[in-house]
């Protein structure tokens, strides 16, 4: 049979053609069709069994085919849920119903009582509804029912069995607690785009400020100013000059034309300012001129810190896609800086700390603050964050930092460090919610080696024994001229996580030193790539609370939310003694909560084995015992001993080894002949040139890496963890160049996450090169952390990947088959080279980006609304740069209230287009009286160069569909570009009684305009 191709026309268009013989010109064919290419959707077929089953709430819960009766050979998934959260797909004869991240919180838990004084808990979820009721975790916590009926859902499956017709089963799932009440993280959290230096990339709102601060000579004061410009301006007026300078036009003070002067205004790197007068200048810039964004940088090589009010911190922004900022610039050391401590009863969003060096005593953090990046900075000083479960998510990111001490000699007493001293470099506050901490070398907390045990007045060594504050020619490095540090406290950690967390991510971090744990982990996180070293604990993974001190909800399950442990290494223990040290002094890992893969996990030495003077530490520099040898891995006994509630539940434990005290645990029977090579003394002689063990000092070690950049930590963990491996035989043998990714759900684990090696056949994840393809085979995946491109991306069978943070590149167009969803939410990303299939695509865009770059011709319903952007911004590029969009016949584009920012960005005078089809749909929906405009808009990836493209919008015979409920009387531009073209087929909608709207198209634009009437909505 004769096959033949035709090319050119757009999918979903009209085709008229014939096809004739080149000699006669007679007639062969006649093509007459609408819809090209567009595949029609298949009839779904009659119910013809049910199916009622219980599903895990929180995690990918596997139904066996075998639960269709019968010998099932095949199953597709027909019909999704509907209106909840839950995505199902196939895989290797199972039925994967993945409701993790229901519900998409947005508030945290609070606390509130019932009638009877019983603590109610309630979530939120983007809305004002307080209904106890109102998802199937917090019915269950306060039911007291491990099961959640009312909260059914139905989906439907077209079941083949061994000589059988297919048939299509109606599932019911019912959610039920599972053994973690939380299931597992989605990944959410504060992590914007970063740039090939894993910086991240800041990108400035559309009216925004840059105010360059000095200590240096050529620093303005407002009597300098006053100098130059004239005697005429007052000194309450030069906030005002300064912004008046950036405004664009200028503007008039006090009877004087100011001219807009963007390059050397006052604050400008001509003409900085003296720090003591920026708050003022920030204030007016945001407060009073409307600015979106306002980056305050101050000159390196200055310290600040006695400077009264000189650090000036602004959360806010143009969403949290474009916070605010406090930077460096010029060159030499980090600006050292005091205190920035940030309160407030209501939250304020977004703000980005990089390039700083906080000094003791101070505190950065404070309760005010949600949406928070610290990046690249060193502390001596505490990072704390409070409040954190009251009001919005916190999202807090700590990155790329030196965090090498908390002790401050400030809070000594009476010649004595206080006995329950116990700051923390870093404590996200109780209620933590959304943390990443990635890449940081954090150590020591409030203890330190260099401590003086001072007898209490009987004179021996007891518990009423202090550490002395005396001099004792400690290292200067610690900056206590001499004096001892604190000692071991069982209640200091360098980094403290409360009970109630929810989304931790912890990972590329080296932990070094602690007189009590190196970190407090009660709740649920996901670790990768760390190093724990040189503490009296290591930590522990625990179990959580539902809410920040609350009692457990079940006795037999964990309240937070599930573990993971990959590429982790613990080494040498502590064996720090004083009269606060308790009887922990080399404990290595515990578990205590359910289910928790270890993989790679490696806890090794807790004396150096290649060092037999390393055993003088077993006995106590305080009271002369002779120190116990913990074991190294231990699931807690509460949890996993006889009858205890988890006991048949470990985790899976892969290429694990401890070789810790007593304890060799070696459940895959790796070799352990060379163990002794991996230490963390020849990983660092090898490193340093040196002979092996030519080092045993492991403070030599810590002084050196103290010593680096932050950014340079991440390499250095990486190094450290293989260098461990090696001698182990179990370092992964990563792929090194670009290939085809699969996802492949591994159920042991989240099964869900992007960043997962293990959901991509435990090898580097799509994205490490930039001509990775991704398959999602039709499951859910949510992306989450890294800035990563990819050159195809195939989302299957009803797939969809969800960014919550980070970025995700697609080059080329994407594709699916039946049908493929993709969301961006909070600071997530998704760029895709355009989309062309003929397969229905759902983009839902509750928060970040979603960009085209492409050609996107493929039928798409989309959604914008900004619901998860606490400032309620949601931005779509319908075309980026030379890129296009159509909404096809049938589809529609909906855009919920005021805060979203749709439309078109790019450089270098590029063609971006909209257009829509006669039978597709445009709707507006207010909220809060206010509706968006879709125009051109700078979104900040370019910094601050302006927009260049040549606009267009062809309105194409398209309905528009307005809900103006709450809209008052004035006028509103729904669409500006260069050129709209073509009528709206039709205009309707909803409206407030006694007005009426008016929608009228020019050339350039299509406005609206609501007046006093009888309830129209009419065309002009």
């Amino acid at each position: 049979m004769a096959e033949f191709g035709i090319k050119g026309p757009l999918v979903g268009s009209t085709v008229s053609a014939q096809i004739r013989t080149r000699s006669t010109g007679r007639a062969l064919l006649d093509i007459d069709q609408t819809n090209w290419g567009v595949i029609p959707e298949e009839p779904t077929p009659p119910v013809g069994a049910t199916l009622e089953v219980d599903v895990d709430l929180g995690v990918v819960h596997p139904i066996p085919f075998s639960a269709f009766g019968g010998n099932v050979v095949s199953a597709s998934i027909v019909e999704q849920p509907e209106a909840v959260p839950v995505h199902v797909s196939v895989l290797d004869g199972n039925i994967l119903i993945n409701s993790v991240d229901w519900p998409e919180v947005r508030q945290d838990t609070t606390r509130k009582k019932d009638e009877n004084g019983k603590d109610i808990f309630t979530l939120y979820a983007g809305s004002d509804q307080d209904d106890v009721t109102f998802n199937p975790l917090t019915y269950m916590v306060n039911k007291k029912e491990k099961s959640a009926p009312g909260f059914s859902f139905t989906f439907r499956v077209l079941v083949t069995r061994s000589g059988e017709d297919p048939v299509t089963v109606k599932v019911t799932a019912t959610p039920v607690a599972h053994l973690t009440l939380s299931g597992w993280s989605a990944g959410r959290g504060y992590k914007l785009a970063v740039d090939e230096n894993d910086a991240t990339l800041l990108e400035p709102g559309e009216r925004h400020a840059d105010i360059y601060v000095s200590l240096s000579a050529a620093a303005y004061s407002k009597d300098d100013v006053i100098s130059e410009i004239g005697s005429w301006l007052e000194v309450g007026q030069v906030e005002h000059y300064i912004a008046t300078q950036l405004t664009p036009g200028g503007g008039n003070v006090s009877g004087h034309e100011v001219a807009y002067n963007p390059m050397t205004y006052y604050g400008s790197q001509a003409k900085p300012f003296l720090p003591d007068a920026v708050k003022g200048i920030v204030s007016e810039l945001l407060n009073s001129h409307g600015f979106d964004t306002v980056y305050l940088h101050y000159e390196r090589g200055y310290d600040y810190s006695a400077v009264p009010k000189a650090f000036a911190a602004f959360p806010g922004g143009q969403g949290i896609l474009h916070p605010n900022a406090i930077l460096a610039w010029g060159e030499g050391d980090q600006p050292v800086m005091y205190r920035t401590f940030i309160n407030g009863s209501v939250k304020k969003h977004g703000l980005i700390l990089r390039d700083m060096a906080f000094t003791f005593p101070s505190e950065v953090g404070g309760g005010g603050v949600s949406d928070l990046l610290v990046e690249n900075c060193t502390s001596l000083a505490k990072i704390y964050l409070y409040g954190q479960h009251l009001g919005e998510v916190p999202r807090v990111t700590v990155r790329n930092c030196i965090l090498p001490q908390a002790f401050d000699p400030s809070e000594v007493k009476d010649g004595f460090w206080p006995g329950n001293y116990r700051p923390s470099n870093l404590k996200p506050g109780g209620g933590c919610n959304g943390i990443i901490i990635q890449g940081n070398f954090i150590a020591w907390g409030g203890a330190g080696p260099e401590y003086l045990n001072t007898l209490g007045p009987d004179g021996v060594p007891s518990k009423d024994d202090t550490y002395g504050y005396e001099q004792i020619g400690s290292d200067p490095r610690w900056g206590l001229n001499g004096f001892a540090t604190p000692g071991p406290n069982l209640l200091t950690h360098p980094i403290y996580f409360d009970s109630f967390t929810r989304h931790i991510l912890f990972r590329d971090n080296f932990v070094f030193g602690s007189g009590g744990s190196l970190i407090q982990l009660r709740g649920g996180a996901v670790m990768r790539q760390c190093a724990f070293t040189y503490g009296n604990q290591a930590f522990m993974f625990g179990q959580g609370t539902f809410d920040n001190y609350a009692p457990t909800q079940f006795p037999d399950r964990a309240d937070g939310h599930r573990s993971l442990g990959q590429d982790v290494v613990i080494t040498h223990a502590g064996f720090m003694d004083g009269p606060n040290a308790g009887n922990a002094m080399n404990w290595g890992l515990q578990v205590s909560a359910p289910l928790v893969p270890l993989e790679r996990c490696l806890v090794l030495h807790d004396l150096n084995p290649n060092d037999p003077s390393d055993a003088s530490r077993l006995t106590s520099d305080w009271n002369g015992d002779l120190h116990n040898r913990a074991d190294g891995l231990v699931y807690a006994r509460g949890s996993y001993g006889s009858g205890a509630p988890f006991e048949h539940w470990k985790g899976r434990e892969r290429d694990i080894a401890i070789s810790w005290g007593e304890q060799t645990y070696n459940p895959d029977g790796l070799d352990l002949s060379d163990v002794n090579d991996a230490t963390i003394f020849r990983w660092y002689d090898a490193k340093r040139g040196n002979a092996p063990d030519t080092t045993t000092d492991i403070m030599e070690i810590y002084w050196w890496l103290r010593e680096h950049e932050g950014p340079e930590i991440q390499a250095l963990v990486r190094d450290f963890i293989a260098f461990m491996q090696a001698p182990l035989g179990i370092a992964p043998a990563w792929r090194t160049s670009a290939g085809p990714c699969s996802f492949v759900p591994d159920l042991a684990e989240d099964g869900c996450r992007w960043d997962n090696p293990n959901n991509w056949g435990g090898d580097l994840i799509p994205g490490s090169f930039a001509a990775d393809t991704a398959a999602l085979g039709g499951h859910k995946v949510f992306f989450q952390d890294h800035t990563l491109t990819v050159a195809g991306l195939d989302l299957g069978a009803g797939g969809h990947v969800h960014a919550v943070n980070g970025r995700l590149n697609v080059s080329a167009a994407p594709t699916c088959t039946g049908g493929g969803a993709i969301t961006t939410d909070e600071s997530g990303q998704v760029w895709i080279g355009g989309y062309v299939g003929t397969a229905p695509l759902a983009l839902t865009v509750k928060g970040g980006r979603f960009a085209n770059t492409g050609t996107f011709s493929g039928p798409a319903d989309i959604r914008i609304d900004g619901s998860t952007d606490p400032h309620g911004v949601a931005e779509f590029l319908c075309a980026y740069g030379e890129a296009s969009m159509t909404i096809r016949s049938g589809r529609s584009m909906e855009i919920m209230g005021g805060g979203p920012r749709v439309g078109f960005d790019g450089l270098d005078g590029a063609q971006a287009r909209l257009s829509f089809e006669g039978g597709a749909e445009l709707r507006f929906v207010a909220e809060n009286g206010r509706l968006a405009t879709i125009r051109e808009f700078r979104s900040g990836v370019n910094g601050t160069q302006a927009t260049d493209v040549v606009s267009s919008v062809d309105l194409g015979g398209a309905a528009l569909v307005l809900d103006l409920t709450g809209v008052t009387a004035g006028s509103h531009v729904l669409i500006a570009a260069d050129s709209v073209t073509g009528s709206f087929g039709s205009v309707s909608g909803a409206i407030d009684p006694g007005l009426d709207a008016t929608v009228a198209v020019s050339a350039t634009s299509v406005s609206l305009t609501v007046t006093a009437g009888s309830g129209r909505i009419v065309l002009a």
